[in-house]
């Protein structure tokens, strides 16, 4: 996926946080999104995404609609190591529920693994698409892989 479909996908769920856990009119958005110079692909591929993860996680709207009363303090590290600009984009990702707070300490913890130095919006972006993007072709993976899951009817020795 890349950086233009995580637009997007924070779009919608900007959207849907306006909207008290609603989004109206897919296609006026679509066109929307078309006049702001994304591509059918790029739509279409954020669509999918969020319509996966609305059947593979019965929480995952609900989660977005709420926001939850615990606040992650950054270290002195941390604050050091982000730029502002990319600790108010995960901030905001979190508030979105886009990003769990696992996955939002897999982005400090992979960040301060990776680099040494100021880590920008650039970089956190290219982290979070990893994330959240590798983890859904990690679920459409094992269902295309029946064959190494057992089912009910077969014996493991």
């Amino acid at each position: 996926m890349g950086d233009r479909v995580l637009e997007i996908v924070v779009f919608l769920m900007s959207k849907i946080k306006d909207q008290q856990g609603r989004l109206d009119d897919l296609e006026e958005i679509a066109t929307y999104l078309k006049n702001q110079g994304f591509t059918e692909s790029e739509i279409s591929s954020a669509y999918s995404w969020f319509l996966d993860h609305l059947q593979n996680d019965n929480e995952f709207l609900y989660n977005s609609t709420i926001s939850g009363n615990a606040t992650r303090i950054l270290s002195d590290l941390e604050r050091q190591l982000f730029s502002s600009e990319a600790i108010g984009y995960l901030l905001q990702l979190r508030h979105l529920g886009l990003l769990s707070d696992q996955q939002f300490e897999m982005v400090l913890e992979r960040g301060s693994m990776i680099w040494t130095s100021s880590i920008n919006l650039d970089q956190v972006k290219m982290l979070i698409e990893t994330i959240l993007f590798s983890e859904s072709r990690a679920i459409e993976s094992v269902g295309e892989m029946p064959h190494l899951i057992p089912d009910e009817t077969e014996t493991v020795n």
